[in-house]
C-alpha cells in the first residue's frame, strides 16, 4: 500500500510538473490589468502655456454633446506638478510572448484654451483625446479625437495618431516581452513593462488639427505652431501583468496523467 500510495504521488507530481513547464512556453497570455502614462517635457509644457492652453482630466468624464462615456470614472488622471498623465488600461494586444499595445477606455484628457473677448465675453476652445491606445510595436500613441468651440457642434475626427517616438523600439523594464515570474495551480503569471525608445514627437495632421480648433495660426513661420510641430513632446511608459492561456495539449497532458493516476488507483485496489 505504501507502494502504491509512493506511485500515486509521484504520479501526480509528474502531471503536476509537466503542465507546470508546459504553460510557461505553450498557449497565449490573457491581460490581466495594466498602468502607464504620459510624461510631458518642459518644451511640451512651454507650448502649452504659450498657446494659453491647459490640460484637463475630470474625475468624471463630463456630458457634452457628442463626446462618448459622460458620467464614467475618467481612467486617465493629469498631475501638473510631474507633467504626468498616468492611465489605467482596460485591454491588452498580444503576439506571442510579446505586448504590442494596451488600452484605456474611458480615457480622456481635454486640452483647453480659453479667450477673453473685448467685449467681456470668454471664448472656450476644447480639444479631447479620448480612449488612449499605447502601441509599443509601432512607438505610437493613438487617441479617438474630437473639437468644440464654446457651446458648437462636436468635430469628430476618429482615431488618431496623436505622438510618434522618433526612436523606434521599447526599452527599460522587460523591453516589452512577457516574462514568467511564478506559475501558480499549474498557470503561469507573467509581466511586462518598457518604455518607447524615442522623444514623442505629435503627427503633422494631429497639429494642424488640434492647432485648427484651437483657433490659432497653422503658419509654417508662426512661433506656436512651430513650437507645437517640432517640440519633444515627452516620453512615455507602460506595463502589465499577465495569465497565461494553456494550449489543448496542455489539458490533454493533465487529463491523460490524471486517467493513468486513476488506473493505477483501481488495479492497485484489485489486487
Amino acid at each position: 500500500m505504501k507502494f502504491a500510495l509512493k506511485t500515486l504521488v509521484a504520479t501526480a507530481a509528474f502531471v503536476a510538473a509537466g503542465v507546470a513547464s508546459a504553460t510557461p512556453y505553450a498557449g497565449s497570455w490573457s491581460f490581466v490589468s495594466g498602468t502607464g502614462g504620459l510624461t510631458f517635457s518642459s518644451d511640451a509644457l512651454s507650448a502649452l502655456s504659450a498657446s494659453g492652453s491647459n490640460i484637463i482630466t475630470a474625475a468624471v468624464i463630463p456630458t457634452v454633446p457628442g463626446l462618448p462615456g459622460a458620467g464614467l470614472a475618467n481612467t486617465a488622471v493629469y498631475t501638473k506638478a510631474t507633467g504626468n498623465v498616468s492611465l489605467t488600461f482596460n485591454a491588452a494586444a498580444i503576439t506571442g510572448d510579446t505586448l504590442t499595445s494596451l488600452q484605456a477606455a474611458n480615457s480622456l484628457v481635454n486640452i483647453r484654451r480659453s479667450v477673453f473677448n473685448d467685449d467681456g465675453s470668454i471664448s472656450q476652445y476644447n480639444i479631447y483625446m479620448a480612449n488612449f491606445d499605447v502601441n509599443l510595436g509601432n512607438s505610437t500613441i493613438y487617441a479617438n479625437l474630437y473639437s468644440r468651440t464654446d457651446v458648437g457642434a462636436m468635430v469628430v475626427y476618429g482615431k488618431q495618431a496623436i505622438f510618434t517616438a522618433d526612436v523606434p523600439g521599447v526599452i527599460g523594464g522587460t523591453g516589452g516581452n512577457i516574462e514568467v515570474t511564478s506559475v501558480t495551480g499549474g498557470v503561469a503569471n507573467g509581466v511586462a513593462s518598457g518604455s518607447l525608445a524615442g522623444s514623442l514627437r505629435m503627427n503633422a495632421t494631429t497639429a494642424t488639427n488640434i492647432l485648427t480648433a484651437l483657433n490659432l495660426s497653422t503658419s509654417a513661420t508662426d512661433p506656436v505652431a512651430i513650437l507645437v510641430r517640432t517640440a519633444n513632446w515627452g516620453g512615455t511608459q507602460a506595463g502589465g501583468t499577465f495569465a497565461a492561456v494553456p494550449e489543448p495539449s496542455t489539458y490533454v497532458l493533465l487529463g491523460a496523467g490524471l486517467l493513468a493516476v486513476g488506473a493505477m488507483a483501481r488495479r492497485r485496489k484489485a489486487a
